[in-house]
């Protein structure tokens, strides 16, 4: 029998939880839910109950409103998964629920959807079978970004120059600005039509003004407080994934000139090495001597990662991503691209084109520092079940092209 997930629904107007109730009764079978009418209750609950799987809070109420709640819930209680569900859009209100909450949803809210944007981070359990590694990523407040960047972003938003296109320009070159930008920009808070899949995209739609507020004044963005001798790793994550995108998005455009994937593997690529970032910066010693002993053959670093932290780095990006809301495409991508025969899957078109770029553009080993060797390769008895593998020739014929003007 199939353990029952247990939700805490907080809200200080009792007709909404009353609603809340009769709306969420078809999934009795499958939630155990409770339901509180003050943050304060709902944290002297959590105390002296069992661990909650989910805590889904309303924004505006008296004494603590839900950013304030969650937040204390992120620090007591890091598992837990932490929703936002308002039906106000002020965005300063909103905007502090960028640390806190994993998920944003506005009201009105069918229990459809409630019931999928929950169960979809639940479900990568599965990726990430260690305790420890779920509450540090449930608990995560943000990412570090590289302080030179940190301070390029600072000086061209108080710029009279400053523009969308210089802005985006300056986010792309970070890993961790791009998926906390996206993570954002994806939320319901924004009721994109479809998913924003480019930084330039993303600050386009969320306006220079709330970039501003985000990183002036809310400090979305943090600047990398580890060791100095980190900071080429990072650099050379973001060459990388650059590249790896560029080659990746052609990947896409090759299998579906006008379908969606070309973006979406795009994006993929961009933070197919997020896991990597989360893992220097909670074991900055241990990670960065980890890789680098495996530098010289890149192949091993799956293997070594899951050694000493119990899951490898795309585990890891995977499930964040996953957490944050980010589609499940890019989430299966990003999880699986090293070895897609392992996903069972073959029909998605990003997950092809970010394996293939990763086989065939640059090594990871050759970005990062003293790090040498060949592409991983392809793994062609997926591409032959996926009945990609006709394009192969035309995919190596990008690599090559793209490295020419890389070089």
């Amino acid at each position: 029998m199939t353990e029952m997930l247990r939700v805490l629904f907080v809200d200080d107007e009792s007709h909404i939880l009353r609603g809340l109730r009769r709306s969420m009764a078809g999934l009795d079978d499958r939630w155990n839910m409770t339901f509180c009418t003050s943050g304060a209750e709902a944290l002297e609950l959590m105390e002296h109950e069992a661990p909650f799987d989910v805590v889904v809070s309303d924004m505006r109420m008296p004494a603590m409103d839900g950013a304030e709640f969650l937040g204390i819930v992120r620090q007591r209680h890091p598992e837990t998964i932490r929703v936002i569900l308002s039906g106000y859009a002020e965005t300063e209100s909103i905007l502090r629920t960028v640390g806190p909450a994993h998920l944003y949803l506005a009201k009105p809210c069918s229990a459809e959807v409630l019931y999928e944007a929950v169960s979809r981070p639940l479900s990568l359990k599965r990726l990430l079978s260690t305790p420890k590694l779920r509450a540090l990523l449930t608990g995560l407040n943000n990412l570090p970004s590289l302080p030179d960047l940190f301070f390029k972003l600072d000086a061209e938003l108080r710029s009279p120059q400053c523009s969308t296109k210089s802005v985006a320009a300056l986010i792309d070159k970070d890993m961790a600005m791009t998926a906390e930008l996206l993570r954002l920009t994806n939320s319901a808070y924004f009721t994109v039509a479809a998913p924003v899949t480019t930084t330039l995209q993303a600050v386009r739609t969320i306006g220079l003004e709330t970039i501003q507020i985000l990183v002036l004044q809310m400090g979305i963005f943090r600047q990398f407080a580890g060791s100095a001798s980190v900071a080429p790793l990072l650099e050379g994550l973001t060459r990388y994934c650059l590249t790896i995108a560029r080659l990746a998005e052609g990947v896409a455009l090759s299998i579906s000139p006008d379908g969606p994937a070309a973006k979406l593997a795009h994006c993929a690529a961009l933070l197919s090495r997020i896991g990597m970032l989360v893992l220097v910066d909670a074991y900055p010693q241990e990670y960065g001597q980890l890789v680098t002993e495996t530098s010289a053959d890149p192949s091993r670093l799956l293997q070594a990662e899951e050694k000493a932290f119990g899951a490898n780095h795309a585990q890891v990006g995977a499930y964040l991503l996953g957490l944050w809301g980010f589609p499940h495409q890019m989430v299966e991508a990003v999880a699986f691209a090293s070895i897609p025969s392992a996903s069972s899957v073959y029909d998605n078109d990003a997950l092809t084109a970010l394996h293939a770029a990763m086989g065939l553009g640059p090594s990871l080993g050759s970005c990062l520092p003293e790090g040498t060797q060949d592409p991983p390769g392809l793994d062609m008895a997926y591409l032959i079940e996926a009945r990609k593998d006709g394009l192969v020739a035309d995919w190596r014929q990008l690599a090559s092209d793209l490295s020419e003007k890389v070089t």
